[in-house]
């Protein structure tokens, strides 16, 4: 409680100072110290009433004292939280990601223009993002802005004045089979192998292999059925990173999809090595829905992180390489050099060899769970008229 010059209570947040003047201070929503002058005392605490009241009901002072971090928290909570999925919340987090990197995101909204957001959107093009996720972003923030021109925070949506650059179509990053066969010789010693195996064995998202349980694997009908994906993240700015499923990608990537031979002989090899483990570790193995009946695991039974899986593909291209440079010295020719690539390559290289062994496009788009002919035709090979029954004729592991 704070004191007038006479020894008075004043209330709490509000204090005189030895000019005369009263002081009001609090602390809002977002942690920030905010402090109001007067000689008038009753209008001096209507004024920090009022600006208490807003802070706690979500609204604020003026568009100027909000930056755009801040506003996509309120806008999140205004406007999507407990309309749309949370799977949609994590999403759109994923996308806003980029200006919590950026200094945009710690600008005040009113002082972002045009510039800024060209700014942004310029330097995510030259790192390489593709065209969607920068369109996706540049629409999310066109929501946003305009969210806040409503609100009366902002004059005018500097998104309207944003260039989105050329869109460029490039050829997808598949494996040929000399770099297939050099990464999984290597592989072969890391515990993710038969994660890179299942992943070039019937071409789905990595994190629809990572989400697969054993209730979705038939071994008499010979089916997969991919119903979900996994995902380590955060949903919610103030929570920590945690394991989650999410439904798959598109409506068209909820799928039952025929189990290939190989894909087959993967699954039961990781089912022995998996009973194993749950032996060897028996206390130990966790088993707590809704991540118990996982396909793939840590050796102690918990899901496996997309992050890990990537760092393992990175350290097996890296002592790939240096392997063979030393065999190229020995052998007294130029080394062959395996390029970096994502776990998405797997993919790529499942549909890619698809395409070269003639199966049709309607096959593969129904088998990878692609929206539409259009995303399937992105890799780059001619269309044959042949039967469905060709992918169980493609050996997508022959190399190894």
């Amino acid at each position: 409680m704070g004191k007038d010059l006479n020894g008075r209570e004043l209330g709490k947040g509000i204090s005189q100072r030895a000019d005369g003047n009263y002081m009001a201070r609090y602390v809002d929503r977002y942690k920030k110290r905010h402090t109001f002058y007067g000689r008038d005392l009753k209008a001096l605490r209507r004024k920090l009433e009022k600006a208490r009241y807003e802070s706690e009901q979500g609204m604020f002072l003026s568009g100027g004292n909000i930056t755009l971090s801040e506003w996509f928290e309120e806008f999140l909570k205004l406007y999507k939280e407990g309309k749309v999925k949370e799977t949609t919340v994590y999403r759109i987090r994923q996308t806003f990601s980029s200006c919590k990197k950026n200094i945009v995101g710690v600008m005040k909204l009113q002082d972002i223009r045009a510039i800024h957001i060209q700014q942004l959107i310029n330097e995510l093009d030259e790192k390489g993002f593709t065209y969607g996720t920068i369109r996706l972003l540049k629409s999310l923030l066109n929501e946003m802005f305009k969210k806040a021109v409503g609100n009366g925070y902002i004059l005018i949506n500097p998104c309207d004045a944003v260039v989105m650059p050329r869109k460029v179509t490039y050829e997808a990053r598949f494996l040929t089979e000399q770099e297939q066969e050099m990464f999984l010789e290597v592989a072969k010693e890391y515990s993710h192998y038969d994660i890179f195996c299942a992943c070039l064995s019937f071409g789905a998202r990595i994190g629809e292999v990572l989400g697969l349980k054993w209730s979705d694997v038939d071994f008499e009908k010979k089916t997969i059925n991919i119903q979900r994906t996994l995902h380590y993240s955060k949903v919610k700015e103030n929570e920590s990173c945690h394991f989650f499923f999410t439904t798959p990608k598109t409506e068209t990537s909820n799928r039952e999809i025929p189990l290939l031979p190989e894909t087959e002989a993967i699954l039961k090899r990781v089912h022995k090595k998996q009973l194993r483990n749950r032996m060897l570790y028996a206390t130990q193995w966790k088993n707590e829905e809704p991540f118990d009946d996982m396909v793939f695991t840590t050796q102690q039974g918990m899901p496996i992180r997309y992050g890990d899986v990537n760092r393992t593909i990175k350290t097996v291209i890296l002592k790939a390489n240096l392997q063979e440079e030393e065999l190229a010295k020995f052998e007294n020719r130029e080394p062959f050099t395996l390029k970096p690539f994502t776990p998405h390559c797997f993919r790529h290289t499942f549909v890619t060899r698809c395409k070269i062994n003639g199966v049709p496009y309607e096959t593969i788009q129904l088998y990878v769970g692609h929206s539409d002919k259009e995303t399937t035709a992105y890799y780059n090979h001619e269309k044959p008229e042949i039967d469905i029954s060709t992918l169980n004729k493609v050996s997508f592991l022959s190399v190894v």
